[in-house]
């Protein structure tokens, strides 16, 4: 059963779409990393248009993913369906459909700090090698539309004046960099769809996702928020790896799939994407001490010896333009930070309860 949480989440959705969403009728949507935070509420999103009957004809979707989804696991209510197939699979290798692909999204990236400096060379493949075999079917076979997610991390470390940082910013990283198997890899794979874009028509979109969380961010992912949620679930202070200073503008998971589906649905093909929130802009220390509030810690949150190696290269400051955004769909960030957060820890609250203990 979808949980109540990602319920009124996706019927916003729908709404905020309006009638872009009749595109997908008889239509068959291939999205990779259909289990991760991102894929999960595309695909419970077209299955909740179905359910609904909201289109004229059912949009048939294909979820590629690693682990196999089981009846217990997020997506584990939709087994069975005729309009969902859920299919185990490396995207970093091709995948050859047996039938009519008529959209793309490219979701999966191992976007975790934790596990892309794990494997660096699975995240370029996955990243590099996963979209060029999807552009690759494209050339070959006619489909109306590809949304690849990119990553605001191609940015680097952006200076002052390019604060608010929009589109046309070059980015500045290091090839060298740990980081690099990330961002190095993204930005390469913006490059294959600009060059398929250009050479052969393909209608591909990107979309640079910033700090995108909600419902399905996991706690074991080692990411600063899913630390934080985490010790708050356990009722501990949060002990962190600097003093916080840090800031980050937060994207709801709502806000952001607004934006990935009217991307999708639309004619905006070559063209890049800023997806974030800009309600507000929140330090570190000011999400420990909202996590503190909302799990109603009484402790103070504490700074415990710093990590620098696992902090290295992340940039100091997140603060995308997303002008871009708004004056090509009506874009608006509708879910603040805090209200986000109070959705995010009542839903791994309730998955918490159903497994019983915290992972820490």
């Amino acid at each position: 059963m979808i949980n109540p949480i990602v319920r009124n989440d996706i019927e916003s959705i729908i709404k905020r779409l309006g009638s872009e969403v009749k595109k997908l009728s008889g239509k068959t949507v291939l999205i990779t990393g259909a289990s991760g935070l991102i894929g999960s509420y595309l695909v419970e999103t077209i299955a909740y248009l179905n359910t609904k009957n909201k289109l004229l004809k059912p949009c048939n979707v294909i979820g590629l993913q690693k682990n196999v989804i089981t009846e217990d696991s997020r997506l584990g209510y939709l087994l069975g369906r005729k309009d969902i197939q859920f299919i185990s699979h490396n995207v970093a290798f091709p995948y050859f459909p047996t039938f009519k692909v008529d959209y793309f999204i490219h979701s999966a990236g191992m976007s975790a700090p934790a596990i892309f400096l794990e494997d660096p060379l699975g995240t370029v493949d996955v990243n590099v090698s996963g979209i060029r075999w999807i552009l690759e079917y494209a050339r070959e076979n006619k489909v109306k539309s590809i949304l690849y997610m990119s990553s605001g991390e191609i940015y680097g470390n952006p200076p002052l004046e390019n604060i608010p940082t929009p589109e046309t910013y070059a980015g500045n990283t290091a090839t060298t960099d740990p980081r690099a198997c990330y961002t190095a890899a993204k930005r390469l794979a913006e490059t294959l769809c600009f060059i398929y874009f250009k050479k052969y028509g393909i209608p591909v979109k990107i979309a640079r996702p910033f700090v995108v969380y909600g419902p399905g961010l996991k706690l074991s992912d080692k990411r600063v928020m899913a630390d934080f949620i985490r010790s708050g679930l356990q009722g501990k202070p949060i002990k962190m790896l600097s003093e916080g200073s840090d800031k980050r503008s937060y994207c709801y998971i709502q806000d952001a799939t607004v934006a990935f589906l009217n991307l999708l649905l639309s004619a905006k093909n070559g063209e890049v994407f800023n997806v974030a929130g800009d309600l507000e802009e929140v330090s570190i220390r000011d999400l420990a001490e909202l996590v503190h509030k909302i799990c109603e810690i009484k402790e103070p949150v504490r700074v415990k010896k710093q990590d620098k190696e696992f902090i290295k290269g992340a940039p100091s400051r997140v603060m995308p333009d997303v002008s871009k955004l708004k004056k090509a769909f009506g874009y608006k960030a509708k879910i603040g930070i805090e209200e986000g957060l109070r959705r995010t820890i009542q839903w791994n609250k309730a998955i918490t309860k159903k497994n019983i203990e915290i992972p820490s």
